[in-house]
């Protein structure tokens, strides 16, 4: 067992050892279990980006499997029998780029910050960072390890235990709450270049805090609904995202690209996915103006020469003879191509939109657990997702204000279903991992079949898999959290 633990250490010793800084060869004597000495700035940048812009967690996880699911996307090939939902490919590299170089990372600022008054700053970003990676890592696999997950540098024995999802939940309620109180605008921060969410704007680290703590209470509330209204009561008084403009995004460039800029592009050929046609008629069906930018509409249609909207069937066997009315002119020219704003190389990447953040109020209000007009904050939801093309892309994605109006005015009066189904459409082709977690949460949207059936709940995926690596290093561990958690 110690044998296969070592290989932990190595993996983190090895990343630590690329990003520590290493003053010369003498330092070789040094107590291996103190911190190396480094750049708190390039640690943090370099956490950003592991964290969130990895092409095998934005691709290969979330595009060719979790949106597949949540059926905003759907295969040309069709599917096999049985095989409907397909583990991701990139399971194993996401679990790996998360604990090893994200979060590793992100635990050296912590460490080296924690006890320096004058960096606490950086210590309570660094918190939150590390929150939110164990969050998104936890919403896909449930109980995992935690409380001992990132002491691989200082313990040569190293097998990390599984934590239950309830307990990591309140840890991490509790560490936001806490980061979130050290933020002061008269500390030391990172330099704006190092903090590609934030900018090291300290109120925007606020908002940051809250607003993933009204995710996560929500997240919860069906569980321990006591709980989330001590949180909701908490969070009235703290600053939320109160606009488009103060969304948490990671801000990619002509450099730093988009992954969706090569993943669907990729899709769309080698892997064959396009806009779903639940999706399509979802969209179609609510006469929602957003459709022309999550979608193109397909140069070939039903009527010659008046192209249209159309999406690729749900679940539908690779030998079903619907296909015969697919594909007629031998490009798929009768299918839909993802909108151009997704296809940027400088779409930012969203991780808390202020369009989520008027659900999950409105949500709250429904609940009796937050003041105000659940009706209000609803359309607020919905007018905030309208506007964001535009505010990130520019006037040629712009939706007018008579079509905004008369959406408005067509939409189901507020409840839980329509909040949902709001911000579904909201994470469509951005937040995977987020659209997987709430239906998980509430069921809804109601997915539905290419015959247009509910599908069936029984097979739908409740969580990942747990990497295959998990098996030999950490077998004992593994063993009994998957007896526990199935």
């Amino acid at each position: 067992m110690k044998i296969k633990a070592n290989i932990y250490i190595i993996i983190f010793a090895l990343l630590l050892g690329f990003t520590a800084c290493v003053k010369d060869l003498t330092d070789i004597n040094e107590n291996p279990n103190e911190p190396l000495t480094t750049d708190l700035n390039y640690l943090f940048r370099y956490a950003q980006k592991e964290g969130i812009s990895s092409y095998n967690s934005n691709v290969n996880l979330e595009q060719w499997s979790l949106m597949n699911w949540m059926m905003y996307l759907a295969s040309r090939g069709g599917v096999e029998a049985g095989k409907e939902y397909t583990m991701p490919s990139g399971k194993d590299a996401f679990w790996t780029e998360q604990y090893a170089t994200a979060l590793i990372n992100t635990n050296q600022i912590i460490i080296l910050t924690k006890d320096d008054s004058e960096k606490q700053n950086m210590y309570a970003a660094a918190l939150i960072w590390k929150n939110f990676l164990f969050h998104r890592i936890t919403d896909l696999w449930g109980d995992i390890p935690y409380s001992e997950a990132l002491k691989a540098a200082s313990n040569l024995d190293y097998a990390p235990k599984y934590d239950s999802q309830e307990d990591i939940y309140y840890s991490m309620l509790e560490e936001l709450k806490l980061a979130e109180s050290l933020l002061k605008n008269d500390k030391e921060f990172f330099d704006p270049s190092a903090d590609i969410i934030g900018n090291a704007n300290i109120d925007t680290w606020k908002r940051f805090a809250n607003s993933l703590r009204l995710r996560l209470a929500t997240r919860i509330k069906n569980k321990n609904h006591a709980r989330y209204v001590e949180e909701l009561n908490d969070l009235a008084s703290k600053l939320l995202i109160s606009s488009n403009s103060e969304s948490i995004l990671f801000a990619y460039n002509s450099i730093n690209r988009n992954p969706f800029y090569e993943g669907l592009d990729r899709q769309e050929t080698t892997n064959q996915n396009n806009p779903s046609k639940y999706f399509i008629d979802l969209l179609t069906n609510l006469n929602d103006p957003r459709i022309s930018i999550f979608a193109k509409k397909a140069p070939l249609s039903v009527l010659p020469w008046i192209p249209d909207y159309n999406g690729v069937p749900n679940l539908m066997p690779s030998n079903h003879p619907n296909w015969a009315d697919y594909n007629l002119d031998g490009t798929w020219g009768d299918i839909s191509r993802i909108g151009e704003w997704f296809r940027r190389n400088e779409t930012p990447g969203i991780i808390i939109s202020y369009s989520e953040v008027c659900f999950l109020l409105a949500e709250a209000v429904l609940d009796g657990a937050w003041a105000g007009s659940a009706q209000q904050l609803y359309e607020d939801g919905i007018k905030a997702s309208l506007n964001f093309y535009e505010m990130f892309g520019g006037a040629d994605y712009k939706i007018d204000a008579t079509e905004q109006n008369n959406y408005l005015q067509s939409v189901p009066a507020v409840d839980l279903e329509q909040i949902i189904l709001q911000k579904w459409i909201t994470f469509a082709f951005s937040n995977g991992y987020e659209a997987y977690a709430e239906y998980r949460r509430t069921g809804f949207p109601i997915l539905k079949t290419f015959g247009n059936n509910n599908i069936d709940a029984s097979r739908f995926p409740k969580r990942i898999p747990y990497p295959n690596f998990e098996i030999n290093l950490n077998f004992d561990n593994y063993n009994q959290v998957v007896q526990q958690q199935g």
